[in-house]
């Protein structure tokens, strides 16, 4: 009976195995049944790939597989950066205030008071009636699938512009909206741009802003809502910590 020669350790071995018995190097021949037996299934699929291994080029077959590993790092490093990214509290505190009572109901009648004259529009009401209109719920599709919790939901007022960021939990896991706006337009013609939005620490390319508009858009409050009374103010001016506002007819 025939022999194949290991060409790493010299030991022979039968012509039925794929590895030598001795180092288990892949043996140089294809190994062959004895006689009218066939090689069982899984030296015959070993015995396929050695063969295929061996013809094709090492220097090629070397280089495809370091830049496919590189490839798949980078993916998998920036994937990760990613999703740490948008797991971060951004942490940007609102200034402190005193509670509010009735702080929707005091925000309702300065809208009605802009019918007549300007008024102005403090920060912390407006946070004060977004924190006292309650959470927003959404319903699952279907019952077993995970849908947010709304936890809070705040703006920061800047020149010419706002912050609106809302807090879910998803899986009881926080996780930070949070989108700028700028005041563009004029007078009963009035619009918020969106400017930049983020997850986290995340900040979102700006193809993802539309549908980041309309997630927040359904994060809105009723109070958000009567604020769409700005679009056809006569005028409006946003400046830090308030929002002038006339709706004179």
């Amino acid at each position: 009976m025939n022999v194949i020669r290991c060409s790493s350790c010299t030991q022979d071995n039968s012509p039925s195995l794929v590895y030598c018995s001795h180092c288990g190097a892949i043996l140089s021949k294809i190994p062959q049944g004895d006689g009218n037996v066939s090689l069982p299934t899984s030296v015959a699929v070993s015995a396929s790939r050695a063969q295929r291994f061996e013809e094709e080029p090492l220097q090629k077959r070397s280089l495809f597989s370091h830049l496919w590993g590189t490839f798949r790092y980078l993916l998998s490093v920036a994937l990760g950066v990613a999703v740490v990214l948008a797991m971060m509290d951004p942490k940007v505190p609102l200034p402190y205030s005193q509670p509010i009572a009735n702080a929707t109901v005091i925000l309702q009648r300065y809208i009605v008071q802009s019918h007549l004259a300007q008024v102005t529009i403090a920060q912390p009401l407006i946070n004060q009636a977004l924190a006292q209109t309650g959470g927003m719920k959404w319903a699952p599709p279907l019952d077993f699938i995970p849908m947010p919790q709304w936890v809070e939901s705040s703006v920061i007022l800047t020149n010419g512009g706002l912050r609106y960021s809302v807090v879910v939990t998803l899986l009881s896991y926080p996780l930070h909206f949070s989108e700028s706006f700028r005041l563009s337009g004029a007078s009963r013609q009035w619009n918020l741009i969106p400017d930049s939005g983020c997850i986290g620490l995340l900040p979102l390319p700006g193809s993802l802003l539309s549908p980041m508009t309309s997630f927040m858009s359904s994060c809105s409050s009723p109070f958000l809502k009567d604020l769409q009374v700005m679009k056809a103010a006569e005028t409006v001016r946003i400046r830090p910590d308030c929002i002038d506002l006339s709706t004179r007819p």
